[in-house]
Formats: C-alpha cells, structure tokens, sequence
C-alpha cells in the first residue's frame, strides 16, 4: 500500500523541482553566454552598446572596422542580449547589461578601435554628429548660432560663397548668390540622406548636423576678419589663406559625410562620395560662373 502524499510533501516536492529548474536554465544561460563571449568581436560590440548607448548598425562597422556581412552575422548571435530600436540601431537589454558589467569587472574589456578609425571620428567631430542624430531638438541651439554667425560674416566681408567654395571678391561679396548656395548645399544633403539611406525619418538630425559642419568654415573666415582688423593684406598671404581653407573644406566635406552616416545610417563607403560630388559641383559653378 503506497503512503498517501501530504500537501506539504508535494510542495516541499514542486519547490525542490523548479530550484532545479532555475538552476539549470542558470547553467544553460551562463553556458550560452560564456560561448558568445568567446569571441572578442562580439566583447567589443558589447562593450560599445554598454559605454554609448544606442547605435546604429553603421556606427558599429566604423568603430569596428569590419565588413557589413561580418557584422550582422555576430549581431545575430548576441540576439539574446540586445534588443533592435529605431531605424535598425541597437541597444543592450536588461540580461545585456548585467552581462557586459560582469565581463568589464572580470575581464576588464575596453572597445578597441583602429588609429585611422580614431583620426577619422576626430575630423568628423563624430561624437557631435551621433548626440545631434539621436537629439536633434536639444541641438537647435548650436545649429542657430552657427547659421547666423556665417551670414554675419559673409555679409560684412567682401566674400561669395559658390555652394561649399570661399570666393574672393574685391569690389563687394554677393550676400544673395551666398544664401542661395546654403541652400542648395542643404537641399543636396537632406536629398543624399533620403535616397541613400534605407531608412525613413532622421531628416532633423541629418539638417542641425549639416549646418554644424559650417563650423569649420566660420572659424576660417573669421580668420579672415580678424587679418582685416589688424589691417594685414589679404593678397599678400594668399598661399597661407589657400592652405588653410583646404583644411576647413575638408574638414567640412568629412562632417557632411558623418552628418549621412550617423543620421542616415548610411557607409561611409556611400557618404564620402556623396560629400565629394558636392565638392565637384562646387568647382565647376565657380569655373563657369553658375552662382
């Protein structure tokens, strides 16, 4: 005769059972975690979700320097662990971030980056543009001043601007043909975004990153101002003037292009031919008088 099975017999049974549930499926997570960190590629994704934040699958491949295909293969296996937000970016879920804090105190993990790949965010002002492309509104109020200041300046100088090229001219600038090539340097980047990109939405960010990019820019031509206070003629320091727009135009070049790639999601691969085509038309509307 079987002795009969008490309440408190099953449930003392029931809570013996699920601890060993739990500790299985403990087991058998740290067992898949363990294998996903294993490979050092996939520590570094982790680490960059963990330190910046939500990011975009082209951000990554810039950090990263590796190919798209490289990248979404290990992005598939770290499903697990983070979550797809927003125009195909990427954020760490809660399992995620437990997983990367333990592996920075055991492991001491640190995003590795290349030296070109550091030179190239720094010319970029790369993190500028991925703050703006996330909070465009917050950033309105550095798009403004910026905006203002290079009117302010080509309005008071006798300078033209034939879309992203400084043009001199001696018996007075053309305010008018100036505004009309920002415009069509606007129009030409908020276009770029839309046709390239996969994605929809982003345009503000993608605009308040453009306008910043006259940053380098402002600073050249108050360069220029500050030679006419001190009553330095211009003609006579012509090649220091010509080197050093050739920094600030490609300093603006390379922002326009991270301004598509952190807005946009677009490759660089894409956007930095995008900028030089700009550029191009740039040359040729000065060499046969468009603006």
């Amino acid at each position: 005769m079987k002795p009969r099975r008490t309440t408190r017999n099953f449930m003392e049974q029931r809570l013996e059972e699920t601890q060993q549930f739990n500790e299985l499926s403990h087991k058998t997570f740290n067992t898949q975690v363990y294998s996903l960190l294993k490979n050092p590629l996939r520590r570094e994704i982790l680490t960059l979700l963990y330190t910046r934040g939500e990011m975009s699958a082209t951000q990554l491949k810039l950090l990263l320097n590796v190919s798209y295909g490289t990248l979404y293969y290990h992005l598939e296996f770290l499903k697990p662990l983070i979550n797809q937000a927003r125009r195909g970016r990427y954020v760490l879920n809660e399992k995620g971030l437990l997983v990367v804090e333990k592996m920075i105190r055991d492991m001491g993990a640190e995003p590795k980056t290349s030296p070109s790949t550091n030179i190239l965010r720094i010319l970029s002002m790369a993190s500028l543009m991925e703050r703006i492309s996330n909070k465009p509104s917050r950033y309105l109020a550095l798009g403004i001043p910026v905006i203002s200041i290079y009117l302010i300046l080509l309005y008071i100088m006798p300078l033209k601007m034939v879309l992203l090229h400084v043009y001199f001219n001696p018996t007075g600038g053309s305010f008018t043909s100036s505004i009309i090539s920002l415009g069509i340097v606007l129009g030409y980047t908020l276009l770029s975004g839309e046709i390239l990109s996969p994605y929809s939405g982003g345009l503000g960010g993608l605009l308040i990153a453009s306008i910043s990019s006259y940053i380098p820019i402002n600073a050249y031509l108050a360069f220029i101002l500050l030679l006419r206070y001190l009553n330095i003629h211009i003609n006579s320091i012509i090649p220091v003037l010509q080197a050093l727009f050739i920094i600030a135009h490609i300093t603006q070049l390379v922002m326009i292009s991270s301004a598509l790639t952190h807005s946009k999601g677009i490759g660089w691969e894409k956007s930095l031919p995008a900028s030089l085509i700009l550029s191009y038309i740039s040359i040729l509307s000065i060499q046969y008088n468009l603006l």
